[in-house]
């Protein structure tokens, strides 16, 4: 049995903890793994079906806007934006889809961050439609939407995701071993204690928030 979508693994939490999960107990902790993982993507706001992972997003209607400069800038919803295939501007029953290449080079633009889809306006060249504008400026004052085919997601699930999501299935398992909630143990002469948080987290999920702040910034999920 594997975890749901494989942003960590079962070494890893036992390699974290130091401890050996036996064979028989291994299904139970790729739950917790599969629950940690849908813990990050909704903290993150990586929400679609994929996650994390690379997804073709297909008709994704949102609400576009001209910038100063009269180029369309578009913010997808599920970010790093990684390729474009389809732009299409509607308002009402009128649309308009944008050429995106010109012979080998695209017309538009993603910026390093990844984050949006820029296509300038002196590129603008319509390949069918059933309205018609000169410039992005004739829509500037207007509320139009676009409809845009995209791949957006990470190939490879970055390190920093693994260990997030390996610091929260730590806690599950963590918490499973501590079923009395103690802050406190000794056996001989060795005594260890657990600090108490107000807000009821642990370290280990604090920890994993902070790593996740980023991710979450970046996705523009408040």
């Amino acid at each position: 049995m594997a975890s749901d979508k494989n942003y960590a693994t079962i070494d890893d939490l036992s390699n974290l903890l130091l401890v050996d999960v036996d064979s028989t107990f291994k299904a139970q902790v790729e739950k917790w793994i599969s629950a940690a993982e849908i813990y990050a993507e909704g903290f993150t706001g990586f929400t679609t079906v994929s996650g994390f992972w690379n997804e073709a997003i297909t008709g994704e209607l949102l609400e576009s806007r001209v910038d100063g400069d009269g180029n369309l800038v578009i913010y997808p919803r599920k970010r790093p934006v990684n390729s474009v295939s389809k732009i299409e501007l509607w308002k009402g029953s009128d649309s308009m889809t944008l050429s995106l290449t010109d012979g080998a080079n695209t017309r538009y633009i993603i910026p390093a961050q990844n984050n949006c889809i820029i296509y300038p306006n002196h590129e603008l060249t319509i390949s069918s439609s059933s309205y018609s504008i000169n410039n992005f400026y004739n829509i500037k004052y207007s509320r139009w939407y676009t409809k845009v085919d995209y791949i957006a997601g990470y190939s490879t699930i970055p390190k920093d995701i693994t260990m997030a999501v390996t610091l929260i299935a730590s806690d599950y398992f963590m918490r499973h071993a501590n079923k009395e909630g103690l802050v406190s143990m000794t056996q001989g002469r060795i005594s260890k204690r657990w600090s108490e948080r107000k807000d009821g987290k642990s370290d280990l999920v604090v920890q994993a928030e902070d790593i996740l702040l980023g991710y979450k910034i970046a996705s523009g999920y408040f």
